[in-house]
């Protein structure tokens, strides 16, 4: 179906993809993951014909059609969503060309007219009847954009709400090739199911960049990871899960065989140690001109074995130590966890929240306790995040009081949150800001923040420097640390790669105190919540 064979491309002179190769086949779907900035959206642009490669070569079956599913619509703020989508709004129209080609047909007086109306009729009828199994109306309802009308502007709309119609209008279609960029952001539980199950039954071949460890898990039979800075790419077989396992098995047969390597080397090291050391013995006690050659002899030998050692160094063959996991920080270092207070530190009772005179939910009963994990789900637009803000007493409560304790001290972080945090703050680094979040000396701040995946060169750049990535990393950091007691988090892994969420959950296993999250990541909530509150 989809062929691509040693692909490469560069943005401004900077490899973006290289050596990307993989088979692609009637009913797979293959994820792309990778850190940001890896080409991952450069691959579909490439795939879908919009940008051309430097290298390489992409084969697509003939007179296959392709469908692209991209994250923006810049440009286009006028454009109706009926033009923007039409398969989206398809059902409709063709309701009413049945009702004008039956008026019509009703008024015709001539023969050859009524019947060529007939004839239309007849077939925008079957056309309906064999599009029937895709319920239009079903999907717009799943994914929670019934409300939006066919000549709504996309300037009136989401990001996520064009993400939606996007994947409807896409489905619909029904192309040999889907190509999907982050498909899940901002799908609910009803979306996500009712996009699962439209790639279930999809027939054709899907390229898909994703987040989403839950949907990879589920839809995917490959996985194509791409490397940093265009450093190449490699195609597992399997899922994420398999992804997960395929890396862990060969991180610890390369740590087994580094070792055996560093052992061998510390052999090497003491040997030479001991001729050198002998042969310095004879030279030092004797001017015995026979001897003093001995130790000559002796000393070449250590010369022999260093060279040696310097050529393993040097080789192909030398193994590298293994690249160090955030879980390899864990025990080294503890988490700043507020202690004493109350055990309950959160309780809402029979409440309701109203926003724009629209009831948003009401007869709502939960608690947060001491050590204890809450993710809200639900649909959207049903008052997720609007709960969080009335809990941190941003937003009045219409019905029922809604109780943080005294004892609590809470860390939040909203989803669109752009921590540098404040204007003033902005030329420090990250182990500056973490220092004066909590002492520590520089080596504790720059472990802890390597679990969040900033390295050695982006824990000393100064925060407006920093990518949001970056900064949305070092702001979970800091929550982290800070000593909080509660931390209220709204989507806290929706921006972040999937390197990134891994880092994060690994780190946020070690907190001991309460959290209140909204969430759509299923594996963070499988991963975390001992409660489930769904709005």
């Amino acid at each position: 179906m989809l062929s691509v064979s040693a692909l490469g491309r560069e943005l401004g002179g900077r490899t973006v993809l290289r050596d990307v190769t993989f088979n692609l086949e009637r009913g797979e779907l293959i994820g792309v993951v990778g850190p940001n900035g890896a080409g991952k959206t450069t691959l579909l642009r490439v795939l879908a014909g919009i940008d051309q490669p430097e290298r390489g070569r992409v084969t697509l079956a003939p007179r296959a059609t392709v469908g692209y599913l991209r994250q923006g619509f810049a440009g286009r703020e006028n454009e109706s969503a009926a033009g923007a989508f039409p398969r989206a709004f398809a059902s409709e129209d063709a309701a009413r060309e049945l009702e004008r080609l039956a008026t019509a047909i009703g008024a015709a007086s001539d023969p050859d007219e009524t019947d060529r109306l007939s004839a239309e009729y007849d077939a925008l009828l079957s056309w309906i009847s064999a599009g029937a199994e895709f319920d239009l109306g079903a999907a717009r309802a799943a994914l929670g954009i019934e409300h939006i009308g066919a000549e709504t502007k996309l300037g009136q709309l989401s990001g996520g709400e064009l993400t939606r119609l996007g994947l409807l209008d896409l489905v619909a279609a029904s192309p040999d090739l889907m190509l999907l960029d982050e498909p899940t952001n901002n799908l609910d539980v009803a979306g996500l199911a009712w996009l699962e199950g439209a790639i279930r039954g999809f027939r054709g071949a899907i390229v898909a960049v994703a987040h989403d460890r839950a949907f990879l898990d589920s839809c995917a039979k490959q996985i194509l990871e791409l490397q940093a800075g265009g450093q190449g790419a490699e195609v597992f077989a399997g899922n994420y899960s398999a992804l997960i396992a395929e890396k862990e098995r060969r991180r610890e047969e390369q740590q087994t065989a580094y070792e055996r390597q560093e052992r061998e080397a510390a052999q090497l090291k003491q040997a030479i140690h001991k001729i050198e050391t002998r042969a310095r013995g004879i030279e030092n006690r004797t001017i015995d001109f026979a001897k003093r050659k001995k130790a000559l002899k002796i000393a070449r030998r250590a010369v022999t074995l260093k060279a040696r050692l310097e050529r393993e160094l040097d080789s192909a063959a030398h193994i590298d130590r293994p690249e160090t996991k955030p879980r390899a920080f864990l025990g080294t270092l503890e988490f700043a966890n507020a202690s004493g207070g109350a055990s309950r530190l959160v309780a809402v009772t029979d409440l309701a929240l109203d926003i724009g005179g629209r009831r948003l939910f009401e007869g709502l009963d939960f608690s947060v306790n001491k050590g204890e994990c809450v993710v809200v789900t639900g649909p959207n637009g049903r008052g997720k995040t609007t709960l969080l803000r009335a809990i941190l007493g941003a937003q009045p409560a219409a019905e029922g009081p809604v109780t943080l304790s005294p004892s609590a001290k809470v860390a939040s972080l909203a989803q669109q949150d752009d921590p540098a945090v404040v204007a003033e703050d902005r030329g420090l680094s990250p182990v500056d800001l973490l220092r004066r979040t909590a002492p520590m000396t520089e080596a504790e701040a720059t472990n802890f923040l390597h679990r969040f995946l900033l390295g050695h060169d982006q824990v000393r750049t100064p925060v407006a420097k920093l990518s949001y990535g970056e900064r949305r990393r070092l702001s979970l950091a800091l929550i982290v640390r800070g000593g909080a007691n509660l931390l209220i988090l709204d989507e806290p892994t929706n921006p972040l790669d999937l390197d990134s969420r891994e880092a994060f959950e690994t780190a946020l296993e070690g907190y001991e105190g309460a959290i209140l999250a909204v969430s759509h990541d299923r594996r963070f909530t499988e991963r975390f919540a001992d409660v489930v509150v769904e709005l």
